[in-house]
């Protein structure tokens, strides 16, 4: 199959590489030679040479988008559906779905339908842990300018709300503004943090005080100060009211302190300032980052 399906373009080899490490995976990279010598040892070697660096200053990148919206094209309240048939093909649509499929992948041209590549991906997802391939739920989380997150689900319709659709129907791929856990999730993961500095996080996002999250955490508050602290120290921070601006004020802390007003977009109104993590937040190492691996076509896959 390879053969078949490659050969035909000229490509003769395949280098990938796999930018992750124990916090989560950051990215990927294939690069193709096209009628050209295959990718020698020395290239492969730079590759994983390079994985463990790139695979930091991504995850670094990534929570620096932690910055609130300025303005620009509201998004809409509440979430669209694209729906989509068994095979995949777009069936139909609310209004607003085309908005965001603009923003998350722009055409070429003004006319031209955008391609809706991330309602395939979670819906190539929910046929994948439907086949048994893997139990991840359809579900992604994709940012775009400004700060906005956005969060694509993908399930089958069914007639009967309970059980399960049968896998004949219509997909149905749900996409709306990313909810507060959702991104304390992803930016706790991006900065490096512990599953119990991230628990911390989450009970703080709710407004929980020092005593409350010892008392939730089955800690004592010593513990507490000493996470939050570790978690200063790995967002780059001096205090829980810096922490608040870089990742709580815009979403959170209007709904923990009752202030703030919500936009059309579902946005709490506000700003803050930009978040970043410290450069020294458990970077990845060579032992974590995946190494560069070579596919070629003489090689059976």
């Amino acid at each position: 199959m390879w053969r078949e399906l490659l050969g035909g373009y000229q490509v003769t080899d395949v280098a990938s590489s796999v930018y992750r490490d124990r916090f989560g995976c950051w990215g990927f990279l294939d690069l193709w030679r096209i009628g050209a010598p295959a990718f020698t040892g020395a290239d492969i070697e730079f590759l994983g040479h390079i994985a463990a660096p790139v695979t930091a200053a991504l995850r670094r990148g990534l929570a620096r988008t932690f910055i609130p919206a300025t303005g620009g094209d509201q998004m809409p309240a509440g979430p669209v559906v694209l729906l989509l048939s068994p095979a995949l093909e777009v069936r139909a649509q609310t209004p607003q779905t085309q908005r965001y499929l603009r923003i998350l992948v722009p055409p070429d041209a003004q006319d031209q339908t955008p391609v809706p590549a991330g309602a395939y991906n979670v819906a190539a997802q929910l046929l994948a842990a439907e086949a048994g391939v893997d139990d991840n739920p359809p579900v992604a989380r994709v940012h775009l300018a400004s700060g906005r997150w956005l969060t694509l689900r993908a399930a089958r319709l069914a007639t009967n709300p309970t059980t399960p659709a049968p896998a004949g129907r219509d997909v149905a791929v749900s996409i709306e503004p990313s909810t507060a856990g959702d991104r304390v999730t992803v930016f706790a993961r991006a900065c490096g943090l512990t599953p119990r500095e991230t628990e911390l996080l989450q009970h703080l996002a709710g407004g929980a005080g020092t005593r409350e999250v010892a008392g939730q955490m089955f800690v004592s508050e010593n513990t507490v100060q000493d996470h939050l602290k570790s978690i200063f120290d790995k967002v780059g921070v001096r205090g829980r009211g810096q922490l608040a601006g870089v990742i709580f004020r815009e979403h959170y802390q209007p709904r923990a302190f009752g202030t703030g007003q919500l936009r059309a977009d579902g946005w709490f109104a506000g700003a803050a300032p930009q978040a970043r993590c410290a450069d020294r937040a458990a970077p990845a190492t060579s032992s974590e980052a995946t190494r560069a691996t070579r596919r070629g076509l003489g090689r059976r896959q």
